[in-house]
């Protein structure tokens, strides 16, 4: 895989929780988390409360996917 390219990371119990907040592109906020949760057109993006580019789940995921080299599909708890 090369660096511009991207393994997707399958959508799991959160995210499908999102869908019925989930924003399409144009409708994203600053501050809106903007982690893909489909895989299809039209896209939906989580648009929680963001740190940064993502909600403090989608960060997770992301750190566990980069320090794995693939993504996980537990939820975050707290």
């Amino acid at each position: 895989m090369t660096e511009h390219q991207r393994e997707f990371s399958p959508a799991n119990e959160y995210d499908v929780r999102r869908l019925p907040f989930a924003k399409r592109l144009e409708d994203l906020l600053p501050g809106d988390c903007i982690w893909p949760i489909n895989s299809g057109g039209p896209y939906l993006f989580c648009a929680a409360k963001a740190v940064g580019k993502y909600c403090p789940h989608h960060k997770t995921r992301l750190i566990h996917k980069r320090g794995s080299g693939h993504a996980t599909n537990e939820p975050q708890t707290r």
